[in-house]
């Protein structure tokens, strides 16, 4: 079989080497011939110019003279041109030559793609004088001799071509025949010797090139052929060690369930006799053990579903009476399609495990009740801690008219005693510590009151149309006045595109600003602050505003920004500590999201922060 394929292969690439070089030739022998003929045909072409502008001039005087003899003699001359087939002249006067004779002249033999050209005679009498047409002559050139030279350069090319590929054939043959054919002969006959099953051989490597290199392939496929036989003897060698020395009972039997190898640790794990003696009388697995027969088919069932088992307990009885418990680990294994389908499996006793694991089992229901009784105690004092709670919470909303009545009538008779005129300047400052320790009591005592409604649940906004210019203002008139008293700059950046009226709980709102702009000013010892008002997007009837309060303060460090929004957290140190109940943020925090928004912080150590949240408020 390995000649003929040879032999074809030879042919083909003689055939198509032979093929590629013909079209190659062809293709430049035609662009040859016909850049030949174009040339010519130029050529010709200028020839016929120059001869038609001969003819203009050499007639314009003797046709003026009416000579007769002369138009003659240049008649004869230009018919001396062998690509001149004919010529005549027509002109007033003159349509007979002498004796009669017509005024033109042509070859005896037909022309060839005759080329026709008529041109004018013209004459002038003086230098400055203009032309006049006295006659035409028209000229018959003839293609003969282009078409001769274009059909003299195709027969070379043809010539050229049958030389080149016969001289292509003859090499292609032989190099084939060296470099192809002996090398791919030499790697049939090994490939035959290593299908035979002589694994090992090689062949002599020939030269560097894609043969030699193939034929080094070759070698080392056959060698790695025989290392691999090797290898399979050596595992299977090992395989066999593993099978007798395993600590499981392994065993291999087929569809009918007849035992087609096993172990010694099956045999003595159910207490059979020899596993030789088992083999030859063609022993069933099920005849060794008994199973009860509902779980014999719940695992039949489950092996033919899934094809796998892992690790599957079971309760059996030895052929000798003995009671194990076994885990099963168990495969179909199916080696080709025209072979029945096998099982392989893995026995481990556990019975061992098994009783461990029911001390375990008592242990850890016994846990579980004192897991449950606990959980029922954490769970009733987490109750009675979250009833205190909203008790808390309930007791001061409740007491928030009583707590601010007195403070209020404080502040009113401090307001009164300061309008008294007859005080004198040491009673008007201690009317004043008064009057600004009542308004800190009553800011703290405020902020209490509100966490505590917000816990309770009793917070509820009350949106209603806003000016949010003038809101704007009024939060920043409450701060401007400290801010100038420590020699801050403050500035309000409200965007000119910010519609004039919102729906928003106002009061809420001025509440949040002012508790970031008083945090602003407490933190900050120089430099300024700033309340920046946007609009992100405006669509009919809803806007998105981002609100942002800007400061050169301390800063805050990376690691107390978790701690910034929870109750009665404070961040700052010693002064900045002093006077504060660390509820501000997180109450604003708390009002910002009832509004549908959250608080943001950016801040760098000594350089300031930066608070903002945005809102999504319906417009008029």
């Amino acid at each position: 079989m390995s000649v003929p394929i040879l032999q074809s292969i030879q042919t083909r690439l003689i055939a198509g080497i032979g093929l590629a070089t013909s079209v190659l030739i062809a293709l430049l022998g035609w662009y040859w011939s016909d850049l030949q003929e174009h040339e010519l045909s130029q050529a010709l072409s200028q020839r016929e110019e120059r001869m038609a502008r001969l003819v203009a001039r050499g007639f314009a005087g003797p046709v003026w003279n009416l000579d007769l003899g002369a138009i003659g003699t240049l008649l004869d001359a230009a018919m001396e041109d062998p690509e001149l087939h004919s010529v005549e002249l027509s002109a007033q006067g003159l349509s007979r030559g002498l004796g009669g004779e017509p005024l033109r002249r042509e070859r005896s033999t037909p022309a060839v793609q005759p080329i026709r050209r008529e041109v004018l005679v013209l004459h002038q009498l003086a230098a400055n004088a203009p032309t006049e047409v006295v006659g035409k002559a028209t000229l018959v050139f003839t293609s003969e001799l282009v078409l001769q030279q274009v059909a003299q350069t195709r027969r070379f090319v043809a010539g050229l071509l049958a030389a080149v590929l016969a001289a292509v054939v003859v090499v292609s043959y032989i190099l084939v025949h060296r470099f192809v054919k002996q090398p791919v002969s030499r790697l049939g006959a090994m490939a035959s010797r290593v299908a035979a099953g002589e694994l090992g051989v090689a062949t002599a490597v020939h030269g560097h090139d894609e043969i030699g290199q193939l034929t080094e392939q070759f070698n080392q496929m056959s060698a790695r052929l025989q290392s691999s036989r090797e290898e399979l003897r050596r595992s299977e060698k090992r395989y066999r060690s593993l099978f007798e020395n395993a600590t499981e009972g392994i065993f291999q039997v087929d569809a009918r369930g007849r035992l087609l190898s096993l172990n010694h640790v099956f045999t003595r794990m159910l207490g059979l006799p020899d596993p030789a003696q088992l083999l030859a009388r063609g022993a069933r697995l099920r005849q060794l053990v008994r199973l009860e027969p509902a779980e014999y088919r719940r695992i039949v069932r489950a092996l033919l579903r899934h094809r796998v088992l892992q690790q599957v307990s079971m309760h059996v009885t030895t052929l000798e009476g003995r009671s194990l418990w076994v885990e099963l680990s168990v495969h179909l294994v199916s080696e080709a399609q025209d072979q029945a389908l096998r099982i392989e499996g893995m026995l481990s006793d556990i019975s061992r495990r098994r009783l461990a694991e029911q001390e375990l089992t008592h242990h850890r229901d016994h846990l579980e009740d004192l897991v449950a009784a606990r959980t029922r105690e954490l769970n009733a004092a987490r109750l009675r801690a979250e009833t205190a709670n909203q008790s808390k919470s309930r007791f001061l909303a409740a007491m928030s008219h009583e707590f601010r009545t007195p403070l209020n009538a404080i502040l009113g008779f401090a307001q009164l005693l300061q309008m008294d005129a007859s005080l004198d300047a040491a009673q008007h400052s201690k009317i004043e510590l008064i009057r600004d320790s009542g308004e800190h009591l009553l800011s703290l005592i405020s902020d209490l009151l509100d966490m505590a409604s917000i816990e309770a649940g009793k917070v509820l906004l009350q949106p209603s149309m806003v000016d949010l210019r003038a809101l704007l203002d009024v939060s920043c008139d409450g701060v401007r006045l400290r801010a100038e008293q420590k020699g801050l700059q403050f500035t309000l950046d409200a965007a000119a595109m910010l519609p004039p009226h919102v729906f928003v709980d106002g009061k809420r709102l001025r509440q949040v600003l002012l508790n970031l702009l008083s945090n602003a000013v407490k933190f900050t010892e120089s430099g300024g602050l700033e309340l920046q008002v946007r609009p992100l997007s405006n669509v009919t009837g809803v806007v998105q505003l981002r609100f942002e309060v800007k400061d050169s303060g301390i800063g805050i460090e990376p690691t107390q920004l978790d701690r910034l929004f929870k109750p009665f957290e404070q961040l700052g140190e010693g002064s900045d500590r002093a006077g504060g109940t660390g509820l501000g943020l997180s109450i604003s925090q708390q009002l910002v999201a009832l509004m549908g928004g959250q608080i943001k912080v950016k801040s760098v150590p000594g350089q300031g922060s930066v608070f903002s949240f945005d809102l999504e408020l319906a417009t008029v």
